[in-house]
């Protein structure tokens, strides 16, 4: 095979190699957890401005952003992870752009509590555990309920979960994952109606100012030394 052609297949493969990367690049992530009150993910990657403010305004540190290998379109976008979130609404008060809904608690699904019959202690009759159900009366939501009678089996309600993880947090089967929570149950929203005109002085005030990443650095560690107790 002479140098030339081989040559052309080298760029060739190269190219299908390429395009196949920034395919998956651009098809990733599509299913990424959000933070609480998040828009349908077209909406919300529309009106999303990678301010980073809702990642600075969350105290348990639950949302880091997104990366290249998240998908192009997530880079610079808030990822959820929900085992630390608290549902303390934070990030959703700090996002001026309407990419997350101004909802309430008891209108958030991020997720639903799903129990593995095969690792649960009470269905395996190893205890009569039912910490996931007081987990969930001390949320408030009373989503899990436990039979009266007999061993004290649990369920769930899915449309009382709002998957806040309390359960999860307290089950004594961690590694094994006795309740865990279906993300693909989370709940999406549609944008504000917004039927009205804005003030003149609203509308004349000068926007959100984004940050120089060196900016955004900089108060990220500030936020992070108070958030755990490092600044003086």
């Amino acid at each position: 095979m002479d140098s030339s052609r081989r040559k052309f297949l080298q760029v060739a493969v190269g190219g299908v190699i390429a395009a196949g990367t920034l395919t998956g690049l651009a098809q990733a992530g599509s299913d990424l957890p959000r933070p609480p009150g998040a828009l349908r993910e077209e909406e919300f990657l529309s009106r999303c401005q990678r301010c980073m403010r809702c990642v600075d305004a969350c105290q348990p540190a639950a949302l880091r952003i997104g990366h290249l290998m998240d998908g192009i379109a997530n880079i610079g976008t808030p990822v959820l992870d929900i085992d630390k979130c608290i549902q303390c609404m934070d990030c959703m008060r700090a996002c001026p752009s309407g990419a997350l809904a101004k909802v309430s608690k008891n209108e958030l699904r991020m997720g639903v509590a799903v129990i593995n019959e095969k690792a649960c202690l009470t269905f395996r009759k190893k205890q009569r555990c039912k910490k996931c159900y007081d987990a969930c009366n001390k949320a408030g939501f009373k989503a899990v309920a436990i039979e009266k009678k007999g061993y004290p089996f649990p369920s769930v309600n899915a449309e009382k979960c709002t998957g806040c993880g309390a359960c999860v947090r307290l089950c004594p089967e961690k590694n094994t994952k006795a309740i865990s929570l279906d993300l693909s149950q989370a709940k999406r929203y549609d944008p504000p109606q917004e039927h009205f005109l804005a003030r003149l002085e609203n509308r004349t005030e000068a926007p959100n100012p984004i940050l120089t990443p060196r900016e955004w650095i900089a108060r990220r560690v500030e936020t992070l030394a108070k958030t755990y107790g490092l600044s003086k």
